[in-house]
């Protein structure tokens, strides 16, 4: 799920001037305080100009199964000068083992395996998930042992992020899930009445404004 990839500063101008041209329509089709939240404080930090999208989610949360086959192809094509990530949310007690699991399968690098594998026992398949030791056995099946995956769940790097987590999601104000946050500056989520297709677009249309934004100013 984490794609951190970065380019020369002639393409980065390259992937800016391409997303731009679509940036006109969609800005005049899309209207803050409707379509996405400018999230208030200070922007994010220069980041050598690349660009963060974070998408907020809980595998508990059926409206993220549901949102899995729209993101993951956007994001698998998104220019390589965005950084794209996943960040689970513990709004309850009982999606905090979810969100610890999470992280540990990253840690462990057996997230591309069993991040939407997760999903679908979950959702589709209706599997009794719920406690860390049920999550631990389900991650056996990507050639972990119960003793590393539990092991790493209690670890520092597991627990660092966790808490970076956490803030970070309340610094941005998240409320609900799925949710997309572009460059720690807009928070876009399905309104009521819209699509998954129409989030992603107006995520298209801040993510240009993001690329403009860092492209060299004599490029």
């Amino acid at each position: 799920m984490t794609n951190s990839r970065k380019i020369p500063m002639i393409l980065l101008a390259a992937g800016a001037a391409l997303l731009a041209l679509a940036g006109p329509a969609l800005a005049q089709q899309f209207e803050e305080g409707t379509h996405y939240e400018r999230i208030s404080g200070p922007d994010v930090a220069d980041n050598d100009g690349v660009v963060e999208v974070v998408e907020i989610f809980s595998y508990m949360c059926p409206h993220c199964r549901t949102f899995q086959p729209y993101v993951g192809p956007w994001h698998e094509n998104l220019p390589e000068n965005v950084e794209f990530s996943g960040m689970p949310v513990s709004f309850s007690r009982s999606w905090e083992p979810f969100a610890r699991a999470y992280y540990t399968a990253d840690v462990l690098g057996i997230l591309d395996q069993s991040h939407n594998a997760l999903f679908a026992a979950l959702h589709d398949e209706g599997r009794p998930i719920r406690t860390m030791d049920d999550l631990v056995e389900f991650h056996t099946q990507f050639g972990v042992s119960a003793e590393e995956f539990e092991s790493t769940a209690s670890s520092f790097p597991v627990e660092s992020r966790m808490r970076m987590g956490n803030a970070s999601i309340g610094k941005w104000q998240v409320r609900s899930t799925p949710t997309l946050v572009i460059n720690g500056k807009y928070r876009v989520g399905p309104r009521r009445g819209g699509t998954f297709e129409e989030m992603l677009q107006v995520a298209d249309m801040l993510i240009a404004r993001e690329l403009e934004a860092a492209a060299p100013a004599d490029s």
